[in-house]
């Protein structure tokens, strides 16, 4: 039975204790979707091998289970072995006395008056990495589109509409090429709740 977490942003950051953070982007650009294509196509020609004779060699077999947890699945930051995705690209480190440290803080602080409910599966682009001791203590997987946030694979952190809004203003400002730049979800809300 699969266990599912749900906890605030609020109680994720007031519990966590790091000496510093790494940002990264990470599933998008130019050369992942290539990249993304080419694996597509090997997966689906090992699909079909793998159905018509019912089985694979040992050496394929493990190629189509790595490509299957490449396309088939949600993916994170970190895999289950601790591995980065491919994709990774490492943007910033912030020490613990730097003031965006402060400004990540005062996102996950946001008050929580509104849970986006998308119908979306989340696409993670952006993740924060918290450091003690040189030792990773958790990841936060930050999809901006669909307004969604995991540590890893069903441990959820719920946040409010504006904590996404602040997130994807913070990651344009540290360097993360974020998808539809221009927009935000917020700006729309406040739009709608004025014409009430």
């Amino acid at each position: 039975m699969t266990n599912y977490t749900y906890i605030a942003s609020t109680e994720f950051i007031n519990n966590l204790t790091f000496d510093y953070v790494e940002t990264y982007s990470f599933q998008r650009g130019t050369e992942f979707e290539e990249n993304r294509k080419l694996i597509q196509a090997e997966y689906d020609q090992l699909k079909v091998k793998k159905e018509k004779l019912d089985n694979l060699p040992t050496d394929e077999e493990v190629r189509f289970l790595e490509l299957n947890g490449l396309l088939g699945f949600t993916q994170y930051l970190l895999n289950d072995k601790g591995q980065f995705h491919p994709s990774s690209k490492r943007t910033n480190i912030f020490n613990h006395n730097d003031s965006n440290i402060d400004r990540i803080k005062n996102i996950l602080l946001t008050e929580i008056n509104e849970i986006p409910r998308w119908m979306c599966a989340p696409v993670y682009r952006d993740a924060l990495v918290f450091y003690k001791a040189n030792k990773i203590i958790t990841t936060l997987n930050v999809c901006l589109s669909c307004q969604y946030m995991e540590t890893k694979m069903f441990n959820h952190i719920n946040g409010d509409y504006k904590t996404y809004d602040l997130f994807k203003r913070f990651f344009i400002d540290i360097g993360h090429d974020v998808e539809d730049p221009e927009y935000f979800p917020l700006d729309d809300i406040d739009k709608l709740k004025q014409k009430k």
